[in-house]
């Protein structure tokens, strides 16, 4: 199911899923909820607002404080933690690309009776006839 879009660009799912304030997000993750405010001024996380301002935390949200935990208590710096959090997303997003395309491919071979992949050699060049040069042989120099 497609999240939908709520005035102010959020997703209908997003907001219905951010529950947590802030006091009670900040006790979940074992943090102070002042660290929870930095976090948002610093763009690690971006909880929902509410009209009258008030912050809500989803599960989602939540999940990625611990995770920016954990890094933290790795000894990653919060510049650090703001590039390695985008480059997990496309890891796992291209993760996610490659086994649909597998499943694909697997699907295209039991539909047609063939292993498409040796048809498809990409980068790899034919042996030619020449001449057999070793090492190991007494050039006679």
């Amino acid at each position: 199911m497609e999240p939908t879009e709520a005035p102010g660009g959020v997703s209908m799912n997003d907001q219905h899923d951010a529950v947590y304030i802030i006091s009670v997000a900040a006790e979940l993750v074992g943090m102070h909820p002042q660290t929870l405010r930095v976090y948002e001024r610093r763009g690690l996380v971006d909880p929902y607002r509410t009209p009258g301002g008030t912050r809500r935390y989803s599960q989602g949200d939540l999940e990625r404080l611990l995770l920016i935990q954990d890094l933290s208590n790795a000894g990653v710096n919060l510049e650090g933690i703001k590039r390695i959090i985008p480059l997990q997303n496309e890891n796992a997003r291209l993760k996610s690309q490659v086994n649909r395309l597998r499943r694909l491919l697997e699907e295209s071979e039991s539909r047609w009776g063939t292993a498409i992949a040796p048809t498809f050699r990409i980068g790899v060049r034919r042996k030619r006839n020449l001449p057999s040069i070793r090492r190991d042989q007494d050039p006679g120099f």
